[in-house]
């Protein structure tokens, strides 16, 4: 018997089945979203500390309402603005909201097919029709446990990402830590070289009387010359320092520099830290081993490299499909019942295997390096700390006996057996004592912030982090 294929009927057919499908499917449309950058410039300028949604912020994170808005900036308002605004968090959002949809991918089921066909007979002799209908069903069936392992794959990396956003916070807190400190310093090393070429405009112009006097030799009023010049030039040098740190500390606030500069700015002085306790090295040792925003994300990557190894061992067994049928032929009803299958078994998928396995391996050893570089960053950090502590002692000693021989100085001068010119060199060797002080405390402070970058923990009260890191997993995209 011959058969002949009947494209338009199948068609018109295939069309109806369609059609009967539509109205139970909600299809998605695309939406174009272009980006524009003079729109994402202008975004970034708009960023306001006093806006709405950034007071919204500081509510969720736990600032006090009654000291809003904030009008003394320091570095915990800093952080917030950062931490609401800086794009960093924006990517890190963004990824971890496509990870969130790669979960869904993971736990879709195959979908199944539906055949439709249809031939025409030539020969129909005895009123038979000549026309058969066919209709069957492809229906998947996954084994060994394939969607469970990418389910959980995926969702490894999504654990991962949310982690990045923590991560990612964290160094941006870091950053305007860092740039705050610097800021902190510099404005204080202003003020001291200012207070320093007052003293040396003092005494080179007494020397300068003596030198007319002939009471001093023209070498010593030179050499005086020489420093008040360099104390000058070092004022003029940290004056432009100043503007660009300020200038990277609006960037790392996310703040344009033109609305940084309105802000009321709180550079409180460097205090007199004492040393940690024993039991905060100890769990500052534990958190940087342990418990470290990338270790737990490289742990969640070598869990979901685990998954994919478990995808492709179960990928050794074929997946079966059941096709059920009807069709109509001739007049004959007929009911079938296919199965079929890829021949996995001759090659077990071996060559995939091996490589989820190497890649197992790698993120395994990316962690063993990652943990050992923090304990030698670890141990680098403690010492220096410990170090700076040594000669921050030192310094104090320093400023105390200047401090100490200012003051006979002074009682001298003031019962006529010192001069005004030994008064003002000895003020100024305390001056001096009192900048190598604040350049040990600055020491100190980066000590503490590299101690802090180890663990990413925060030691001090003025460094904490907000407690409620929700509002940065909610906050949308700008």
């Amino acid at each position: 018997m011959i058969k002949i294929k009947t494209t338009k009927a199948a068609t018109c057919v295939t069309l109806l089945a369609g059609l009967w499908l539509i109205p139970g499917c909600g299809f998605q449309t695309y939406n174009a979203k272009p980006l524009d950058a003079r729109a994402s410039a202008q975004r970034y300028l708009a960023h306001q500390p006093d806006s709405p949604e950034f007071r919204q912020f500081l509510l969720d994170s736990g600032y006090p309402e009654t000291q809003i808005p904030v009008t003394a900036w320091g570095m915990r308002e800093l952080t917030l603005s950062a931490l609401f605004y800086h794009p960093d968090l924006d990517l890190a959002r963004a990824q971890w909201r496509a990870a969130q949809s790669a979960e869904l991918t993971a736990a879709q089921r195959p979908i199944p097919g539906l055949n439709l066909d249809s031939e025409k007979h030539s020969d129909h002799a005895g009123g038979i029709s000549p026309w058969t209908y066919g209709l069957s069903i492809d229906i998947p069936i996954e084994t060994g446990g394939k969607r469970q392992a990418r389910i959980d794959r995926a969702e490894s990396l999504s654990a991962a990402a949310r982690i990045e956003i923590a991560q990612t916070a964290w160094q941006v807190r870091s950053r305007v830590h860092q740039s705050w400190l610097d800021f902190r310093y510099h404005s204080q090393l202003l003020a001291l070289l200012q207070q320093e070429l007052k003293l040396r405009d003092e005494t080179t112009a007494m020397l300068e009387k003596r030198l007319q006097s002939g009471m001093a030799s023209s070498i010593e009023v030179a050499n005086f010359r020489v420093l008040r010049q360099k104390t000058q030039q070092a004022i003029e040098s940290e004056k432009g320092r100043l503007a660009e740190l300020q200038a990277v500390l609006a960037s790392n606030s996310a703040l344009p520099l033109t609305t940084f500069k309105q802000l009321n700015l709180q550079p409180a002085a460097f205090d007199q830290a004492s040393p940690l306790p024993p039991e905060t090295l100890t769990s500052l040792r534990d958190a940087a081993m342990l418990n470290r925003l990338d270790l737990r994300a490289a742990l969640a990557r070598y869990d979901a490299a685990e998954a994919k190894l478990k995808l492709e061992i179960a990928r050794q067994y074929p997946d079966l499909t059941l096709t059920p049928g009807y069709s109509y032929d001739q007049g004959d009803k007929i009911w079938s019942l296919g199965i079929s299958a890829l021949m996995t078994m001759i090659n077990k998928n071996r060559g995939l295997i091996a490589e989820a396995t190497a890649l197992r391996d790698v993120e395994g050893a990316q962690f063993q390096v990652l943990q050992a570089s923090i304990i030698a960053e670890l141990e680098r950090a403690e010492a220096a700390y410990a170090a700076t502590l040594q000669e921050l002692a030192r310094a104090r000693e320093f400023v105390t006996t200047a401090q100490a021989l200012t003051r006979q100085i002074q009682r001298q001068f003031a019962d006529g057996y010192a001069d005004r010119l030994s008064l003002r060199t000895t003020e100024l060797e305390a001056l001096l004592a009192s900048q190598h002080l604040l350049d040990v405390q600055y020491k100190l402070y980066q000590a503490l912030a590299a101690l802090e970058q180890v663990a990413q923990r925060p030691l001090l009260d003025e460094n904490n982090m907000p407690e409620n890191l929700n509002p940065l997993l909610a906050q949308p995209n700008s």
